[in-house]
């Protein structure tokens, strides 16, 4: 599917869009890139979020290392 999206730009993005397509890449190939790559950060962002939130639950830190123990791991987390 292939929706039509119109946007408003500003002087100073519509220079860095002319950097992004100075290669001759289009304008659209380079606005769906742009926001492939800010979805892309979006969810590493919110990886980060939730990996830090585990690593701060003593609860579930509990539960890793009697886990790691019970299949005999050698080096507790």
């Amino acid at each position: 599917m292939s929706a039509t999206l119109s946007i408003r730009v500003d002087s100073e993005t519509e220079e860095e869009l002319a950097v992004l397509t100075a290669d001759g890449r289009s304008r659209n190939a380079a606005i769906v890139s742009a926001i492939h790559e800010a979805y892309r950060q979006a969810a590493y962002a919110r990886l980060r979020e939730d990996a830090e939130a585990l690593r701060d639950n003593s609860d579930y830190r509990a539960e890793v290392q009697a886990a790691r123990a019970d299949m005999g791991a050698e080096d507790a987390w």
